[in-house]
């Protein structure tokens, strides 16, 4: 009997794409044998890179399609771009496709695809009349779920019950030279406490979802004082984070250049860390699904839906009535500014003298 192949569409964003690898380690739990591919938009990709749960990862050429389309010099060459794209989608067959995004582009890529079942969310999950290419359109009653539950339930339509447990090991996997460029970086840092990586950026369209810099300066002091080495992560456009947080702060701080040592390498520093200090962002899921322990500083977002799903972790939230909350902008987000470094220091001291330090390099 040929082996059942699968196409999982999660395009983006980082967090979302992590949410997804629940539904892909229920699956290999269900049914090991099976083959998945996974398209994601290159932003993406580097998540997924060797990842050997993994057969094939096909990457959305976002970045390549966004140039072309702000360079009409260069429209000529779209054609080319797109096909190259489109054939390597269609490059096998699927016994079933499915879409974990549920907007107009993955609808896009569902029915470009082979196959002949395609399975997804229906509305509200759903938006931009994806559901109207699905086969199959699962739907919820009530309230809805953490994302990484929506796509475990994703999954379990392919399996029949009774269904198995995810693992409870990482979901991500490191790369051994990744591990050499943080085993460098951290054997060049002073002291020997157990190590907090500092994660203040946010994705720019979501920057007031941001714990003040003053308040992680404040905090990089503390961990000074506690014995325990602070290091500020920033990603790619995030550089003045680090600026400004190292300009407010008595401490020396080590800064971790995302941007220049690339997504891999944050992950093998996150790997190393005996706990992660960050907001509703990329690096505080990375670190849940690398198994490190988190200080979450929440906001606008409901982390019933969006927070830390695995493992240890600890949500903070300055209490306001009118969070969680749907918006886009704010212009006095008290929820997350209100926050006192304090709490945080509280909560690493139940992190670092429990458990966790004995994970500390």
């Amino acid at each position: 009997m040929a082996e059942a192949r699968y196409l999982f569409v999660r395009l983006s964003a980082l967090g979302d794409v992590l949410f997804a690898l629940e539904g892909l380690a229920l699956l290999k739990a269900a049914r090991p044998e099976a083959r998945v591919d996974w398209l994601v938009e290159d932003r993406a990709a580097a998540l997924l890179e060797g990842h050997p749960w993994i057969d094939r990862l096909l990457v959305y050429p976002r970045r390549a399609f966004d140039r072309r389309l702000r360079r009409p010099w260069t429209w000529p060459s779209l054609p080319a771009l797109a096909l190259r794209h489109l054939r390597a989608l269609r490059a096998r067959r699927y016994d079933a496709v499915l879409d974990f995004q549920g907007n107009l582009k993955s609808a896009v890529h569902l029915r470009l695809a082979r196959t002949g079942r395609r399975l997804g969310f229906g509305p509200p999950i759903a938006r931009e009349g994806s559901w109207r290419v699905l086969d199959e359109a699962l739907r919820w009653e009530g309230p809805l779920p953490h994302r990484a539950r929506q796509a475990r339930r994703l999954v379990e339509t392919l399996c029949p019950p009774p269904h198995p447990s995810p693992p409870e090991g990482p979901l991500l996997f490191v790369r051994e030279e990744a591990r050499e460029a943080a085993r460098a970086f951290l054997d060049g840092l002073p002291g020997e406490g157990p190590l907090v990586v500092l994660a203040p950026g946010t994705s720019a369209f979501a920057a007031f979802k941001r714990w003040p810099s003053e308040r992680f300066a404040l905090l990089a002091d503390i961990c000074a004082r506690e014995g325990w080495r602070a290091v500020v992560s920033t990603g790619p456009g995030e550089e003045a984070l680090h600026r400004e947080i190292a300009a407010r702060s008595r401490t020396q701080l080590p800064h971790w250049d995302g941007a220049r040592l690339g997504l891999p390498a944050t992950l093998a520093l996150l790997e190393r860390a005996a706990a992660v200090v960050a907001a509703d962002s990329g690096p505080l899921h990375m670190a849940q699904a690398l198994g490190r322990p988190v200080v979450a500083l929440f906001g606008p977002k409901d982390p019933a839906r969006y927070g830390p799903w695995r493992g240890r972790a600890i949500v903070l939230r300055h209490p306001v009535p009118c969070a969680p909350c749907g918006l886009r902008a704010c212009p006095a987000p008290l929820c997350v500014r209100g926050i006192p470094p304090e709490a945080v220091r509280d909560a690493l001291r139940e992190w670092l003298f429990g458990e966790a330090a004995a994970h500390a390099s």
